[in-house]
């Protein structure tokens, strides 16, 4: 980001007129001329004219004799140097240099902005650098400050009141805090009852901050002066007097409170400890069983309850107490556990360890009744395993017997040896038999097999070959298409390809010339094969890589692009082609997954427009723009807290998407949440969008919703 350029001429004359005008301070004669040849080049408006290129070598080797530190630490130190001697233009060349560099971009912006105001640029303009400033870097409290101070010098209260709180949620800093506390006290005049409910909460945060609570609690109640109705400063001050003590009047707030808001569960939270605070146990369990009528799952409630009679009473006592609704309730162990996971989830982890200790004692107890009932079963079939053993022993005795006597009858009644011979041979035929049957299966299993995988191995070989006959037809239109346009260079172009692969020993280097000429030739698909010829040869080499996915991506296949990209930034972290190149494909691929679900979604088929947005979401989950449709999405299917939910992530992975912030907004509103919704719309004219009528639309709603609460 550049400052106003000049003519070259005007330039030279501008230089000389502040030359003249403000002596130099240094001593060193070789500084100064380096300072003066670089407030020469910020004012040359053309960077590639060769005289902007001719002072810049100058620069270079003047930097090089005298041998100065010109690392981008340096650099930036030096510039701060030049704007404390006001050598502004040469430390706009330098910031500029070192936003090309990518090096403190937050910090460069900021300088650059203390310029613009040094030399009275137009305010719009020097806005513009600090939100730049804040756009890299969104906790540049430094920054955050002079854009507030900066819109208070325009009567831009509103936008100056939302920095102030971001600056001082954000920082730590006494000084500063004592300094906002001063701005705010002595030279901020409001406007209406909405800044001044916002100056006195600021001013509040501040003396919080600073540890002057007394200060705070005034603070709050002269905003509640402001604006009686306003619930959450009740809130904020009826807190303070809980931690300062001050518990009757704290009680009073919360009853006022609870009097317009009746289902608050925070308000009645606070009451309840103040209650259980004072001794009226009884009074804040009450409170507690409200909330948990209200929210049968609030978490707060239950811990609440049972901090009401830790070790008052045994475990299962204060579980019944936190689930009172279940009639007849007795809880076991496992809702014991369950309870003591619950007490480490609250972080309370002492409580959570004398639930599992008091768990682990009643498993143990059981533990010993299950092993005594056990070993008592153990015996019983022990015995029974014994008598069933003597019983087996008995019969196998008595079938041994049995057999004894046979084969002493078969013994008598013996047939001739002759027969028995011929049985034994038949039983040895029968077995070899058996033996080649099984030998022929197995065979016939083994063929099967074999048949199997050469039908594989044919499918795949004509896969092989469908592709490359595609490749073939795809060379052959692509040379025809490019011979039509210009036979005479195309056959130029090819002799020099032809003259490539000719080459003897042939190296990844003579590939990719090869590749590149047939590129030239409009024959893409060839220099495909080539490249992935040279990555043969060189499977390291990361510009074969990104050849491959520039390739691709011209052929409008973005997800091979994509992987080839991937693995040459993979194999070379520095190639900076590739880099570029990806963040184009992933726009591409982006852009044409939201052109895809917006069609769906115009046609209101929802679920594919999601599916679409969901799948992309998977491969980019910090993009905004894939979170802003979606939250359009849920918002058309009436899924509004889903919708939030997105709206607020697009929101987060870009500051700068304002239409995140109206949809926020909208469906605050329309889920009756207008202070959230307040605040939505806050953040969206704190971006200061183009779009007059819609910035129009929000400032009138900002003006009714801030009168309504504050």
């Amino acid at each position: 980001m550049q400052f106003k350029k000049f003519t070259r001429l005007g330039s030279i004359t501008l230089f000389l007129a502040l030359t003249l005008l403000n002596p130099l301070s240094y001593a060193d004669e070789r500084l100064n001329e380096i300072d003066t040849i670089r407030a020469e080049l910020s004012c040359i408006s053309d960077k590639n004219s060769p005289y902007y290129i001719k002072t810049k070598q100058k620069l270079e080797k003047l930097i090089i004799k005298n041998k100065l530190n010109y690392t981008d630490e340096a650099r930036l130190h030096d510039a701060l140097r030049l704007i404390q001697e006001q050598k502004y233009n040469s430390a706009i060349y330098e910031l500029n240099e070192l936003i090309n560099n990518a090096y403190q971009i937050s910090k460069c912006n900021e300088l650059l902005g203390d310029i613009s105001q040094k030399l009275s640029y137009p305010a719009k303009k020097t806005a513009h650098y600090y939100k730049l400033a804040l756009q890299y870097d969104r906790t540049n409290i430094d920054a955050t400050y002079k854009l507030a101070k900066l819109y208070l010098k325009e009567k831009k209260n509103i936008l100056a009141i939302e920095n102030l709180k971001q600056v001082v949620n954000s920082t730590q800093d006494c000084n500063l805090l004592k300094e906002i506390e001063d701005l705010i006290s002595n030279k901020i005049m409001p406007q209406n009852r909405y800044e001044t409910n916002n100056l006195y909460e600021i001013l509040a945060e501040i003396y919080l901050k600073l540890g002057q609570k007394e200060q705070a609690l005034e603070a709050y109640s002269k905003a509640i002066q402001v604006n009686t109705k306003d619930i959450f400063l009740k809130y904020y001050l009826s807190g303070l007097l809980y931690e300062s003590n001050n518990d009757n009047h704290a009680l009073v707030l919360l009853d006022s409170i609870l009097s317009q808001n009746p289902d608050d569960t925070q308000i009645k939270t606070i009451k309840a400890k103040i209650l259980a605070k004072k001794g009226d146990i009884a009074g804040a369990e009450e409170q507690y069983r409200e909330i948990l009528n209200i929210y049968p799952t609030s978490k707060q409630a239950k811990y609440g309850i049972y901090k009401l009679y830790e070790n008052r009473i045994n475990p299962e006592e204060i579980i019944k107490r936190v689930y009172y609704k279940k009639q007849n309730y007795n809880p076991n162990l496992k809702d014991i556990v369950v309870f003591a996971d619950f007490l480490e989830e609250m972080e309370d982890l002492r409580g959570a360890q004398d639930f599992r200790n008091y768990a682990k004692n009643i498993q143990e107890t059981e533990r010993k009744k299950a092993l005594l009932k056990q070993e008592e079963l153990k015996k019983a079939q022990e015995a029974k395993i014994l008598k069933e053993q003597e019983n087996k022993k008995l019969e196998q005795e008595k079938s041994l017997k049995q057999k004894i006597q046979t084969k002493q009858k078969i013994k008598r009644e013996t047939q001739p040896k002759q027969q028995i011979q011929q049985e034994k041979l038949e039983n040895q035929k029968a077995q070899q038999e058996a033996q080649t049957k099984q030998k022929a299966q197995q065979e016939a299993l083994k063929k099967q097999q074999a048949l199997e995988k050469e039908k594989i191995k044919q499918a795949k070989t004509k896969k092989e070959k469908e592709l490359k006959e595609y490749e073939k037809r795809a060379i052959e239109y692509e040379r025809k298409k490019a011979i039509a346009k210009n036979p005479k260079k195309y056959q130029e172009l090819k002799a020099t390809a032809d003259k490539f692969l000719s080459a003897n020993p042939m190296t990844s280097q003579n590939y990719i010339a090869a590749a590149n000429t047939y590129k030239q030739m409009g024959e893409p698909t060839s220099a495909l094969l080539y490249y992935k010829e040279a990555m043969k040869l060189d499977p390291t080499n990361s510009d074969i890589y990104y050849n491959l996915g520039l390739t691709y991506f011209e052929l409008n296949s973005e997800q091979s692009a994509k992987a080839n990209l991937i693995k040459a930034i993979n194999l070379d972290s520095d190639n900076t082609k590739a880099k570029n190149l990806l963040a184009f494909v992933n726009q591409k691929i982006i852009t044409k997954a939201i052109n895809e679900a917006y069609s769906y979604y115009e046609k209101k088929e929802y679920v594919k427009a999601f599916e679409t947005l969901e799948k992309e979401l998977k491969n980019y989950p910090q993009n905004s723009q894939l979170y802003y449709y979606r939250g359009l999405i849920y918002q058309a299917m009436n899924r509004n807290s889903a919708a939030i939910s997105d709206f607020q992530k697009a929101t987060e992975y870009d500051p700068s998407n304002y239409m995140s912030y109206y949809q926020l907004g909208k469906t605050y509103e329309k889920i009756g949440e207008e202070r959230d919704a307040l605040v939505a719309y806050e953040k969206f004219l704190s971006t200061e969008p183009d779009e007059k009528e819609l910035v129009s639309e929000i400032e009138k709603k900002v003006i009714t919703l801030g009168e309504k609460y504050y």
